[in-house]
């Protein structure tokens, strides 16, 4: 596989195929709603099944007018619900050291997903406290830390082996302030003991507050990739550096230097090769690095799909693809946002900053195919472009306040709602990717088939124009739980 470049084929013949799907079926239709909960403020979190309970984080209630068109705030609130019921059980007060904006760049405070065991949950608030409780609501430690400027960060909670994994701000400063901004420390990775609170180990490798790290097998270890990559508008000076980090004691199992690479890019593996996602123009391109060497052992570019179905007339007609947006403000960028791009086995799927398509290509046989799909579901209405999009004036909470005043961008919610530092990473179950975007629609995607129009499908929670759903969906056995910023709701899967 080396060395190897995977050209997009170009241009296909305009053809005419009709399909039926899954999609054009059930996906035409609501689909059946268990229940619906009004939460008590806006937040993004994902929604954390655990047994008999659902966990979630929302802002504290939001006082005053907006300054700027945003709310600004620091105190979280963790919540349990029955996950039968959707009655709220308990919640619990994360105080934080900093206000930030609420609901900014799809990504605040409130952002990071709850992650639980059969007898613990751990609670995140960005701005400053995390929190572990038992699931009858009882504390059982917390930490706390002054929060920095920028509130935007992308570390993340999983749980392994039993311990938690989490990013926090470091003792080492990253970006000296400069009169504009305090210091802007890096961070580091903690492996965290969840009965007791304490540190089992601090990974000595240095990442910053948007590595969006994920953990991988690799040569029959588990690992954590990780990168240090300059951001357009923090200078970290510490080179473009991948990184393989040991789960059992934090240790750098490999690093190697990274080609150029799109900021706020996943980190994650692809066929054993460290994944790396490329500026290209126009153009969509991918890199895989051997992390023994750093070596580029493929590069996969798509000019155009090799198939691009779009849909016109009721119908998927396959046909050649043209990109939907042409904003001065891409400046022709054909590249994937980069926060969008997920691998499930051989194949990277994502959206591209100027279409309405999720997108796949195969890393094996090089072939690509895009997939046009609705940004928007309504009662009576599927909407699949811009000009149709709907939305309230502003972001309103389950009282229907306005809580922050900015809806759309060229990367926001009337394109599919993938910002680029959107945390909601993509759920594999049962070979089912379930994928959420920004407006209440709710992708699924069978990965087990050929990816097609057959392949997809969709739910939608929308019932008049007003979900902003920025979080992972819950999943288990019968039911999918969705969280926008105004309710929790439960649909059978």
């Amino acid at each position: 596989m080396s060395g190897f470049c995977l050209q997009g084929r170009g241009p296909v013949m305009l053809l005419v195929v009709l399909f039926v799907s899954r999609s054009s079926t059930v996906c035409g239709q609501q689909p059946e709603i268990i229940y619906r909960t009004a939460l008590s403020e806006a937040g993004q979190s994902g929604v954390c099944v655990q047994a008999d309970h659902l966990y979630l984080t929302v802002h504290a209630t939001l006082h005053g007018p907006l300054n700027g068109g945003f709310h600004y705030n620091g105190h979280v609130i963790g919540q349990c619900f029955d996950r039968r019921s959707g009655e709220l059980q308990w919640q619990v007060q994360l105080p934080g050291t900093y206000q930030g904006k609420v609901l900014e760049s799809w990504h605040d405070s409130t952002s990071l997903l709850p992650v639980a065991t059969d007898r613990y949950v751990i609670f995140h608030n960005l701005n400053g406290m995390l929190m572990c409780c038992t699931h009858a609501g009882k504390p059982v430690w917390k930490r706390t830390w002054q929060a920095p400027d920028p509130d935007i960060k992308n570390c993340r909670m999983y749980i392994e082996d039993g311990q938690l994994l989490v990013a926090l701000p470091s003792e080492k400063i990253a970006v000296p302030s400069d009169g504009k901004h305090p210091d802007l420390p890096f961070y580091q990775l903690h492996c965290i003991q969840i009965a007791t609170g304490e540190d089992l180990w601090v990974s000595p490798q240095l990442i910053t507050h948007a590595t969006q790290y994920s953990p991988a097998d690799w040569k029959g270890q588990r690992v954590i990739a990780a990168s240090m990559i300059d951001l357009t508008h923090w200078k970290f000076g510490s080179g473009r550096r991948g990184f393989l980090l040991s789960v059992k004691d934090g240790q750098a199992i490999a690093e190697f230097d990274l080609p150029a690479a799109i900021p706020h890019q996943k980190n994650q593996l692809c066929n054993g090769q460290f994944l790396v996602t490329s500026p290209a123009g126009s153009r969509t391109a991918f890199q895989l690095v051997d992390p023994l060497d750093g070596s580029v052992t493929a590069t996969l570019s798509i000019d155009r799909p090799d198939r691009y179905y779009a849909r016109r007339e009721g119908e998927w007609q396959l046909t050649e693809f043209v990109p939907e947006y042409t904003d001065k403000t891409l400046r022709g960028k054909g590249q994937p946002t980069p926060s969008t791009v997920h691998v499930v086995d051989s194949r990277i799927y994502f959206w591209r900053y100027d279409s309405g398509d999720i997108c796949c290509l195969d890393t094996k046989t090089g072939e690509s195919v895009f997939v046009e799909v609705p940004i928007q579901v309504l009662p009576g209405q599927t909407v699949w472009n811009r000009s149709e999009f709907r939305f309230t004036n502003g972001i309103r909470n389950s009282r229907d306040e306005v809580v922050n005043q900015r809806v759309g961008s060229v990367r926001g919610i009337q394109r599919g709602g993938f910002g680029h530092t959107n945390p909601a990473w993509p759920q594999l179950v049962d070979g089912t990717l379930f994928w959420q975007g920004g407006a209440g629609v709710l992708y699924l995607i069978d990965t087990k088939q050929p990816f097609g129009p057959q392949a997809v499908s969709w739910k939608s929670i929308e019932q008049q124009a007003c979900s902003w759903t920025f979080g992972e969906p819950g999943i288990d056995d019968t039911s999918i739980y969705v969280r926008s910023q105004r309710e929790l709701i439960r649909l059978a899967r």
